[in-house]
């Protein structure tokens, strides 16, 4: 696929199927010098799946750089990164910047960068989960504090103008479906709340809506339920029945910054460490099944459109 491109920082070319970044030197404050930063931003809307391309660097200093954006905000600026060189320390960096670099995973020595090697590296993106693959291999990941919203993605690099190009080519996204867990007590009414109603919600966003029985992999299941969480675009939380386990999923969730929209059937009386929460309330009945659709569309555009918070 044929992406367009904007270049916001830096000198850029590119073609059809590569992007090449031209280094320069750059004048900062007090007359200090320094590499000059690329940054350039295609025009495909990413919230999931896989970002993979091929990197090569002709020449390198120590604060050559390479990485692919898989979170942009144009308002304020901010952006999510992995991939190598980054901070002219690690090999292998998974950061964001806002007024400053925060880094979340870090590998490698970055003097083990090589001149002329093709690095193929992809960056899986599920919930705030990040993994940074150099060829073939996981070599880091993170689960970001913070959630990530639906944003356009791209590259960026770092270098002076005395070191040759850094080569990008073959830059691809495979888009995958965001997904929602749900966490409620798996009995009637709940288990037709969650067929009539949540399943066609989230579909109506393009979203999976899944829940923890519907998972079938070995192993211990509250490890299942941590993985599918950390993996998840959002949670919505039926909190109607006192279920120790649900309010465990909530806390968890909570506990990640993971946006959560709890709801109830009326009138349920709220247990004190989620009384301030805003909780979306239903009746169950043929009126109520309506409102609580709406409700829950409302709660879920409000979150796919939130821009990237702290």
């Amino acid at each position: 696929m044929t992406y367009n491109w904007a270049p916001l920082l830096g000198k850029f070319e590119h073609t059809d199927n590569s992007i090449i970044f031209k280094g320069d030197t750059t004048e900062y404050s007090e007359g200090k010098t320094g590499p000059s930063i690329g940054n350039i931003i295609c025009d495909q809307s990413f919230g999931g799946g896989t970002i993979s391309a091929d990197i090569k660097f002709t020449e390198f200093s120590k604060e050559s750089a390479c990485e692919l954006i898989i979170f942009y905000d144009p308002t304020t600026k901010h952006f999510v990164t992995a991939g190598l060189g980054g901070g002219g320390i690690a090999m292998f960096n998974i950061r964001h910047f806002d007024t400053q670099w925060t880094y979340h995973a870090q590998a490698g020595e970055h003097s083990n960068l090589k001149a002329n090697k093709v690095y193929k590296v992809k960056v899986f993106l599920k919930g705030s989960r990040v993994v940074l693959n150099v060829d073939g291999v996981d070599v880091i990941s993170a689960n970001l504090p913070f959630p990530l919203s639906q944003s356009q993605v791209g590259i960026w690099c770092l270098d002076y103008k005395d070191i040759k190009d850094i080569h990008v080519s073959n830059y691809m996204i495979i888009k995958e479906k965001p997904k929602v867990f749900i966490v409620m007590q798996f009995t009637t009414p709940y288990n037709e709340l969650y067929n009539d109603v949540i399943k066609k919600v989230c579909s109506e966003f393009e979203l999976e809506a899944i829940r923890a029985d519907e998972t079938f992999s070995p192993g211990i299941i509250i490890a299942d339920v941590a993985k599918q969480i950390i993996e998840s675009k959002l949670i919505i939380a039926d909190i109607t029945p006192k279920n120790p386990n649900v309010f465990y999923e909530v806390g968890f969730a909570h506990a990640l910054n993971k946006p959560t929209i709890l709801i109830a059937e009326k009138p349920t009386e709220l247990p004190f460490d989620v009384s301030a929460f805003r909780t979306l309330f239903y009746e169950n009945s043929i009126r109520g099944k309506a409102k609580i659709e709406d409700g829950l569309r409302q709660h879920i555009k409000a979150i796919l459109t939130d821009w990237y918070r702290s």
